[in-house]
């Protein structure tokens, strides 16, 4: 319930759950949970616990907490350091440099107040931070990685890997947290971390520590530190460096932005409508930038590290080259907060997503100028690019091995050149990087590339044999296996000619250079390779079996989306899909259609039916130009402006007699006259039209004759079938018909089959069912909604024992007194968060309340009803409808609580709700649809009470059990169909 005016704050994660969930169940691991622990006789940074690995050869900095001007003292390997703790109560000290021991030793920290805390089983050697999103996460058990063994020396696992465990993201850094290192059990360590550290131990031989600061989900600008984005002077950075100063409220870019904010939000109220919760800020959720740095990082600086590693990339595949600019900013800010501008940071260029062949078409724009701006960010200093594009798989990869194990190299050469490889020959002499282009020659109707890191010639090689073939001898890792005299195989080099138009090319290597020639292209302008993706195909490496990375120029100038004349690449063959660019392409989603508007749709008969659809993009922004609906259906032609703050249009034709003769509903929107999107509905008949509220339940169903007349049925496709939030234009999240989890006609089935061609016998004309059932395939009663569930919120005041739920509610609508109170609560949370919590997380680099995830204030953050909750999802986005009627089935769940003594009231209620919300207009002959509902009788629930007050027609169908529908199909046959 909303309770009063006290301030509370909700956990989001970067959006709110119903988006969210889909994403998550393929990419999202969960997150750690932290068991319970006593507290330590002395607070340590985080990565100071037993198994923990130091760092050889340099300062090491111990750090921790304790009361003010406490002595505290640290011993470890013969070494005795002592400081005093500061005014705020954290000390800090250093160690001298150690020497690489496998040697399980103790570190032993004590105050003079008497405490002391020992940590066990230290080791000493080389410390890597792994950063990045779920595919650095991602675990050795669930990769090729878990091939890779490590035997124990002297019985000491000498890989450790280290989580904090208790924080996760923070709007400002924290410092204080916990976490743990991992002593073996590599199967659960990150794949990708783990591969490398194999390669390191395998070569150096000494324990490998890995600080494991990745999760899943998370941008690149997640784990940039706010001092990352503070000193770049590109304006894509300067305006991420704004949103961070609006929400420092030391600021005077905080005090004027959300002074603004404050003053819309009592503009609106005073306006009548929803108040806009889009703040100023880097608050898009609590994976916005800087915050998983924040939580998950910050916490473990300054530990002593060698350098760091990322994997990243699914989270930004949509943004591009901006992947620079953000690859500068993480190395400049770890650089920074580390203290250290040549701490060594090595990145991944993103792989090959699918598991599908690639077919070597070139690209620009997204993914393939991501990874562009990954492979121009090689010009920072002490950092380098380790390229993946021959792997291959889904979200989550499992050729994690090789990946890792290249970022070893780029570790090997440049950190510890002077080491003997087991291969022969020093570390520094070793090859780290594949080809890149360097230039081209155009000779005749040849071009002639040239690439660094080719020395000793060029190769044919493919990942897809040691990957997943099942040959004798594979690996079971993506190691390159080389094709003999393979030229003919690689089909990822094409040529531009002079109308820009690329044409496939054949290779023919020459030592380090690559001859390309195209029969179609005589004067060859442009040259490409593998912009699109390889993954296990065929393709070029050198002699290190370290593959090309993809590259595009023309007229000798690099190729970028901003830069190339046309808005897509014209490849030669393929015909240029008008869907796939411009205005076609940026409105494709445009629910500009209902739910129930689409091919073979049913449409109600004898009534005037209201057609309609949003008038505004997916996202919800208005046109930029002069936007206009065009209509046509059954001959009528409408026209339709598209105003400012119009958000749907509609048009009602009038009443149509029942006929099956198909018809094509027609719905265009432009934009200064240019075609932006277009829905046609085809084969859509006229009839008598059913809405089902179903529950989850066995039901038995009748055996039907069939009718020899069309029925047809619309069900719900998605898993959802509720929400807190209404779903205005779809039953699933996505508002595309094309999207497999879109609701669409077919011929009934099951119950309503039954249903429909019952009704059919009699009337000889089409019928049409929308049947909508929660939790369908389920077993459980308890999985069905209690009946409030189906309500429409705004109309939950008509049943008196629903009415708190109604104010818990009404509190997210406009134009009442809860809904201004809520409001005026949120404005308050918000200013105690800025005053109070956020300048106490600042102080005591802490999180105020022990919240594990980033907190802050929700307009529906104190609202507890579900309530409305089906109905939002399976009703909302087909009103207004003309219908014959709705049926509503109860279910065990529905009675449960009480045995019915709120059911009749209810019910009632429930009925005038729905027969008021799917008419249109208000108080037309809609407004009397038929309401058949189910009541169970007194032996299913005992305190069963009658329903009063329905307006219009009304059947109750008792129930002696709760699977019959047979007699609700007759009681409509007898009292709608006489």
């Amino acid at each position: 319930m909303i309770r009063g005016k006290t301030v509370g704050f909700v956990g989001l994660f970067l959006v709110t759950l119903g988006l969210c969930a889909p994403m998550m169940s393929q990419e999202a691991e969960a997150a750690p949970t932290e068991a319970a622990a006593p507290k330590p006789a002395i607070e340590l940074g985080a990565p100071f616990c037993d198994n923990a690995v130091l760092q050889r050869d340099m300062p090491i900095p111990v750090w921790g907490w304790s009361a003010p001007g406490t002595t505290v003292t640290v011993e470890f390997a013969g070494q005795k350091r002592d400081t005093k703790a500061g005014e705020a109560g954290k000390w800090m000290l250093e160690l001298d440099p150690l020497k690489a021991s496998f040697e399980p030793a103790e570190m032993v920290i004590s105050d003079d107040q008497g405490k002391t805390v020992t940590l066990k089983n230290i080791l000493v050697g080389e410390v890597w931070m792994a950063s990045g999103q779920s595919n650095m996460q991602w675990k050795v058990a669930k990769s090729s990685c878990n091939k890779l063994t490590v035997e124990p020396e002297n019985g000491v696992n000498p890989i450790r890997e280290f989580e904090v465990t208790s924080v996760y993201a923070m709007l400002h850094p924290i410092e204080r947290a916990t976490g743990a290192w991992k002593d073996g059990g590599y199967t659960d360590y990150s794949a990708i971390a783990f591969a490398f550290a194999h390669k390191l131990y395998e070569e150096l031989g000494v324990p490998i520590g890995i600080l494991n600061c990745s999760f899943s989900q998370t941008s690149i600008q997640a784990w940039v530190p706010r001092v990352g984005f503070r000193d770049g002077d590109d304006d894509y950075t300067k305006a991420i460096y704004q949103q961070i100063l609006e929400t420092d409220p030391a600021t005077a870019e905080h005090t004027t932005a959300w002074n603004t904010f404050y003053q819309g939000i009592e503009e609106e109220l005073k306006a009548g409508r929803a108040v806009s919760t889009k703040t100023p800020g880097n608050m898009n959720g609590n994976r916005d930038a800087s915050w998983m740095f924040n939580g998950r990082l910050n916490p473990v600086i300054p530990y002593a590290i060698r350098g760091g590693i990322w994997n990243q990339g699914y989270a930004n595949m949509g943004e591009g080259l901006p992947y620079y600019h953000n690859l500068h900013s993480l190395i400049r800010g770890w650089r920074i907060r580390w203290d250290n501008p040549e701490l060594p940071v090595y990145f991944h260029q993103f792989y090959s997503p699918g598991n599908g062949a690639y077919d070597g078409k070139p690209s620009i724009g997204g993914t393939a100028e991501m990874r562009l701006g990954t492979a121009l960010a090689r010009d920072i200093p002490n950092a380098n690019m380790a390229s993946q594009i021959d792997i291959q798989g889904a979200i989550h990869y499992g050729s994690k091995a090789v990946p890792g194990q290249r970022l070893a190299l780029h570790a090997l050469k440049n950190q510890y050149p002077s080491t003997k490889l087991k291969a022969g020959g020093l570390a520094k002499d070793m090859v780290a990087d594949g080809p890149m282009f360097k230039s081209y020659t155009v000779k005749g109707d040849k071009v002639i590339v040239e690439f660094d890191y080719a020395d000793g010639g060029l190769v044919v090689a493919e990942t897809r044999s040691n990957a997943v073939g099942r040959d004798e001898g594979a690996t079971g890792f993506a190691n390159p296996k080389i094709i003999e005299n393979g030229d003919d195989h690689v089909k990822f080099f094409y040529l531009a000619d002079e109308n820009r138009v690329w044409y496939p090319a054949s290779m023919t290597i020459d030592g380090d250079k690559v001859i390309l020639t195209s029969p179609e292209v005589k004067t060859p302008r442009g040259v490409t390779y593998g912009t699109g993706g390889i993954g296990f195909e065929p393709n070029v490496y050198n002699k290190a079996l370290l593959p090309m990375t993809p590259f595009i120029y023309y007229d000798n100038k690099l190729v970028t989306s901003e830069t190339w004349p046309d808005e897509k690449l014209k490849i030669h063959g393929e015909t240029i899909d008008p869907s796939t660019i411009g205005l076609v392409y940026e409105y494709r989603k445009m629910p500009i259609l209902s739910t129930q508007f689409r091919d073979n749709a049913v449409l109600q008969a004898g009534v005037p039916v209201t057609i309609w659809g949003s008038a505004v993009h997916d996202w919800g922004k208005e046109a930029e130009g002069e936007a206009v609906i065009h209509f046509s259906f059954n001959g009528i032609e409408k026209t339709i402006p598209v105003t400012p703050g119009m958000r749907e249009w509609q048009v009602t034709v009038p009443a149509m007699a029942a006929s099956a003769e198909p018809k094509t509903l027609k719905v265009t929107f432009t934009i200064d006259g240019e075609l932006a999107h277009e829905r046609v509905a085809e084969n859509i008949v006229i009839g008598d039209v059913w809405y089902v509220a179903a529950p989850d339940m066995d039901m038995t169903i009748p055996a039907v004759k069939p009718s020899g007349q069309i029925v047809r049925m619309i069900e719900r496709q998605a898993k959802r079938d509720a929400h807190s939030s209404p779903s205005r234009f779809s039953v699933c999240v996505s508002t595309t018909p094309e999207n497999r989890f879109a609701s669409y006609w077919k011929d009934a089935e099951g119950l309503a089959a039954a249903l429909g061609h019952s009704i059919a016998s009699k009337t000889g004309a089409p019928v049409g069912v929308i049947f909508m059932q929660s939790n369908a395939g389920g077993k459980s009663a308890e999985k069905n909604p209690q009946l409030k569930s189906w309500f429409p919120p705004e109309y939950l005041n008509l049943a008196p024992s629903l009415m708190a739920d109604y104010k818990d509610l009404a509190a997210l609508r406009p134009g009442n007194d809860y809904y201004a109170e809520n409001v005026h609560r949120y404005i308050g949370a918000w200013k105690t968060y800025w005053n109070d919590y956020i300048p106490e997380m600042i102080t005591t680099k802490a999180v105020p309340d022990g919240a594990t995830w980033g907190t802050y204030p929700s307009l529906g953050g104190e609202v507890e009803s579900n309530a409305g909750w089906t109905y939002n999802v399976m009703v909302h986005s087909f009103t207004p409808a003309a219908l014959k009627g709705i049926i509503f089935l109860a279910s065990p769940v529905m009675v449960a609580e009480d045995q019915g003594a709120n059911y009749g009231e209810q019910v009632a209620a429930l009925a005038n709700a729905l027969k008021m919300t799917f008419a249109f207009p208000a108080g037309s002959a809609a407004a009397d649809t038929a309401f058949v509902y189910t009541v169970p009788n007194k032996t299913l629930a005992a305190n069963i009470a009658p329903a009063k007050g329905i307006q219009g027609k009304s059947v109750a169908v008792e129930l002696n059990d709760w699977s019959q529908t047979e007699a609700v199909i007759e009681t409509i046959l007898q009292a709608i169909y006489p």
